[in-house]
């Protein structure tokens, strides 16, 4: 699947979250964030900007989440 304009997740299916690529904007309930994948247990890993910022460092939030969808 290419990469697309802000994506709904709750209007997708789950083989169609699964088809999203790690990076991809997405969104929930009006909040919005970036996409890294779905782990073996079921659990879509997001990046939402909100938690981002009030982190206090953007990459470093987004490279943690983004490990732990890979781990």
């Amino acid at each position: 699947m290419k990469f697309q304009k802000t994506i709904d997740i709750w209007k997708l299916t789950n083989d169609q979250v699964r088809a999203l690529r790690p990076g991809q904007w997405v969104s929930a309930g009006g909040s919005l964030g970036r996409f890294y994948g779905v782990k073996k247990s079921g659990s879509v890993v997001v990046a939402w900007s909100n938690n981002a910022k009030k982190s206090g460092n953007y990459f470093d939030y987004c490279k943690t989440v983004y490990q732990y969808a890979r781990g």
